[in-house]
């Protein structure tokens, strides 16, 4: 099994984004083995598995091979394909402008291609999707665009830009909302978004953590997030889960390894207070390299 786990890996490596039924192929084994054991790769965290499925099974691939799962856009559906086209040319679509089937797309079926962006306008936050293969500084400049009603080729871009401005003028009671989305100082960046605790905003902010998804499980004591951190081989993405606590308990991080692991990302628990004794032998002895604690 190790031996095969290792094949798989580097055939994975090679060939990637690959089905079971090619692995299978491959080490000369059954579907049934072959998907173990690219299952087992995928809960350690070596490959990547798509939303996209061919003929009921998801593809399999390593970080760096992102590019070629446009491959996979044949085996959309003719309106699927239509909003990842639009996604593609726009770099950006806001939410709220979409109509409801493209924002049904955006949410089910295009998961590997679609990164939603929850960015602060005003005091509120709104819903933006970006395309999966842009960076985010191209994000920011491309919703800087959509909310200052900047004319664009696309007319996508154009019914995102020109609806909201229609509804905001017919309401005279969000004018003091429409000057400060038309501020991008104030729009973004997405990584000063404010959570409601001054020492998370700043840690955010000194780490140049750019929010994905925010939570609220009790106000300014528990909250969650979703993040991504800069680093020198790209973005890496964790589950954030803040506590409010003098001691951090270890069912405090078992609880929160649980809610991460169905989002299939490492933890990154902050807290003002402690670690107690069984907390930080559990971190040692079962999650390290899994959860990361620190205090802020």
């Amino acid at each position: 099994m190790g031996d095969d786990r290792f094949s798989a890996l580097s055939f994975v490596k090679r060939e990637g984004p690959i089905l079971p039924a090619q692995l299978a192929k491959e080490i000369n084994t059954n579907i049934l083995l072959s998907s173990a054991i690219l299952s087992e790769l995928a809960e350690n965290k070596q490959v990547l598995v798509t939303n996209i499925k061919k003929g009921g099974s998801p593809l399999y691939y390593i970080s760096g091979q992102e590019e070629k799962l446009q491959d996979l856009s044949k085996f959309l559906s003719v309106e699927d394909k239509e909003v990842y086209e639009s996604l593609k040319n726009s770099v950006v679509i806001r939410d709220k402008t979409a109509i409801s089937e493209h924002r049904i797309s955006l949410r089910r079926s295009l998961k590997d291609f679609a990164i939603p962006l929850n960015v602060k306008l005003g005091k509120e936050y709104e819903l933006f999707w970006k395309w999966y293969l842009s960076s985010n500084d191209d994000a920011k400049d491309r919703i800087k665009e959509i909310i200052s009603g900047k004319k664009s080729d696309s007319s996508e871009d154009q019914r995102e830009m020109n609806i909201p401005v229609k509804k905001e003028e017919e309401d005279s009671n969000k004018n003091e909302e429409v000057s400060e989305v038309s501020k991008p100082k104030e729009s973004l960046p997405v990584s000063k978004v404010d959570t409601g605790v001054g020492d998370i905003n700043n840690f955010f902010s000194e780490n140049e953590m750019y929010v994905i998804s925010q939570d609220v499980v009790r106000k300014n004591k528990e909250l969650n997030f979703v993040v991504d951190l800069p680093s020198k081989i790209g973005s890496l993405r964790y589950f954030v889960k803040f506590k409010d606590k003098k001691t951090v308990t270890d069912a405090d991080l078992i609880a929160s390894v649980d809610e991460a692991r169905s989002k299939k990302l490492p933890v990154l628990f902050l807290s003002k207070g402690q670690l107690a004794k069984k907390a930080e032998k559990y971190l040692n002895d079962n999650v390290s390299g899994q959860l990361v604690f620190k205090n802020i």
